[in-house]
């Protein structure tokens, strides 16, 4: 799944800008141009941009329409690709109906045939969930009955790009590499209908240090890609009539049953759960933010990042990459309430769309040496008899396809999945959820969870999530729940305790970031865990962690 680029031979055109929208019914075909129309922003979400209060809280189908123009090239194939949008939708191309999108973060490539002068592009998008779309959730009595924590943002959330194509061309590109001892081999597939390819790999500084038609080779004392040294190799792909470039990072990933390696070091793993979630600009692409993003993991001495609870855009897998911050690359399975494998809400076409999501971020995200280990779940129900046949030939799925660690994150101390993962990745919250304002009772609480599960899975343990809501500003001596004070206590409390088993591998506080959630009356502006407030800026548990995580390597 390449993503597009242009040069002498591919052609590369932005449909960014404003386009035309406005909410349709459940039956709704874009016959003809809609006159009735309120201008919006893409990529964005429309829910933050709006002052409408029903507007902004609109559960159904939405049209976002545009007309646009391109050069016409003989002997060329035209293609649109459509980031992302949240969640199904029906893409239209004056008028007839095209192709489909199944969720809300994988990007849409359809073919573009019978294009004229002047066309118009429809795109439809349904945001209500059920237990068969990821997430998974249900309406009932008109609203979404979330069972997740983040908020139900609808919108084109990525960029939407029309690109061009040789009649014979590249589609696919597959990079594998191979570290053992002084034996570095690199291994590329290439899916295409040429003839002839020829392999160019050039290091940072231009220089080349391999070329041939041998698409498995050595690269002689290659510098592998790490945390602290990111170092990318290029890739040319070339073709009698094509070309694809391509970044790529030589590393070698390992687990034990106490220990993540990195080029056969141990790694501890300093970093975050986060959200794609800004102001008015919602879950959609904002490069500024991105690069803010990154700069704050770099100061804060972090070094990786989990998607939650869903892929996250191209453009922050390559900062990963470039920025050398190790990602768990999670699919979009969060809401799997108590109850839903009992009680028979998921299905077996849940499980196939489960596993087919599993495939695409696989094909999406394969190239890069940022992504480490796989996430396919979020808190699911995993204590319910009924989820261990599914999760076991959901894991059997992906670790045909998938040859890096994969986890599920937990939190259910009855867990009866975990057996299935690489790493067990808990998500715990003692002293905030139960017996709050208590901090007495995480040193041993943590403990006896994090010795339950090692003894019962022999794992290594990885604390997910832990954190506390936090008003920035909001100053109390003795600390309060609430308060920065409290926020800053209760992450150290935590690591404290982390600090004291060898089969810990690492700290992920929840969460990186302020970020909006459905309105509840136990939610102000918001979850309000994050370390730094939405706006970016950091809260005393920041500091608090940048110090920490200056002397852990």
């Amino acid at each position: 799944m390449l993503y597009p680029k242009m040069n002498k031979y591919r052609d590369l055109y932005s449909l960014n800008g404003i386009w035309n929208f406005s909410t349709v019914c459940d039956d709704y075909v874009p016959d003809k141009k809609n006159c009735n129309f309120m201008l919006m922003p893409v990529p964005a979400s429309f829910n933050d941009l709006v002052t409408d209060r029903k507007l902004v809280d609109y559960l159904g189908k939405v049209l976002y329409e545009t007309e646009f123009s391109v050069p016409v090239h003989a002997n060329k194939l035209y293609r649109l690709r459509i980031g992302a949008t949240s969640h199904k939708c029906d893409v239209f191309l004056n008028g007839k109906l095209i192709g489909k999108g199944i969720n809300g973060y994988f990007p849409i490539d359809l073919p573009l045939t019978d294009l004229n002068e002047v066309n118009r592009l429809s795109i439809v998008i349904d945001n209500r969930l059920t237990f068969e779309t990821f997430p998974t959730s249900e309406v009932k009595n008109g609203r979404q009955e979330q069972t997740f924590d983040f908020f139900n943002y609808t919108g084109i959330h990525r960029d939407v790009l029309i690109y061009t194509l040789p009649e014979k061309h590249i589609e696919d590109v597959t990079v594998k590499t191979v570290v053992g001892g002084d034996y570095k081999k690199v291994s590329v597939d290439v899916e295409t209908n040429c003839d002839s390819v020829t392999y160019t790999v050039l290091d940072k500084s231009g220089n080349v240090v391999y070329s041939g038609k041998d698409k498995d080779f050595v690269i002689d004392n290659p510098i592998l890609w790490d945390t602290d040294n990111p170092y990318l190799y290029t890739l040319s792909v070339q073709t009698e009539c094509d070309k694809y470039d391509l970044k790529f990072g030589i590393r070698k990933v390992q687990v034990t049953n106490k220990q993540f390696l990195l080029n056969d070091k141990p790694v501890y793993f300093k970093g975050f759960g986060l959200h794609e979630d800004f102001l008015m600009s919602g879950k959609g692409k904002n490069t500024p933010l991105n690069i803010r993003t990154f700069e704050l993991i770099k100061w804060i001495n972090a070094n990786s990042i989990r998607t939650s609870h869903y892929p996250y855009s191209e453009e922050i897998m390559d900062l990963a990459d470039e920025y050398g911050v190790l990602v768990i690359d999670e699919v979009p399975a969060v809401g799997m309430a108590p109850g839903c494998f009992n009680d028979g809400k998921i299905t077996d076409n849940t499980r196939e769309l489960h596993k087919e999501l599993i495939k695409q971020l696989f094909a999406r995200d394969k190239n890069h040496p940022c992504v480490i280990m796989y996430s396919l779940a979020n808190e699911p129900a995993s204590n319910e008899p009924d989820s261990l046949p599914y999760f076991e030939d959901v894991f059997a799925f992906a670790r045909k396809i998938i040859d890096l660690p994969l986890t599920m994150v937990n939190n259910k101390d009855d867990d009866i999945c975990l057996q299935l993962v690489d790493v067990a990745c808990l998500n715990r919250y003692y002293s905030w959820y139960t017996d709050t304002e208590d901090l007495s009772v995480i040193k041993k609480q943590l403990s006896d969870n994090v010795k339950l599960f090692y003894e019962k899975f022999n794992k290594p343990i990885l604390l997910s999530e832990f954190g506390a809501d936090t008003l920035e500003g909001n100053h109390t001596l003795p600390a309060d729940i609430f308060s920065e004070e409290y926020q800053t206590d209760f992450v150290k409390e935590f690591c404290d305790t982390l600090d004291e088993f060898d089969y810990c591998i690492g700290e992920h506080v929840w969460n990186f970031s302020d970020f909006k959630t459905m309105p509840c009356i136990w939610r102000v502006r918001g979850n309000r865990k994050g370390i730094f407030t939405r706006e970016r800026q950091p809260k005393m548990a920041a500091h608090f962690f940048r110090n920490r995580w200056k002397d852990i390597k």
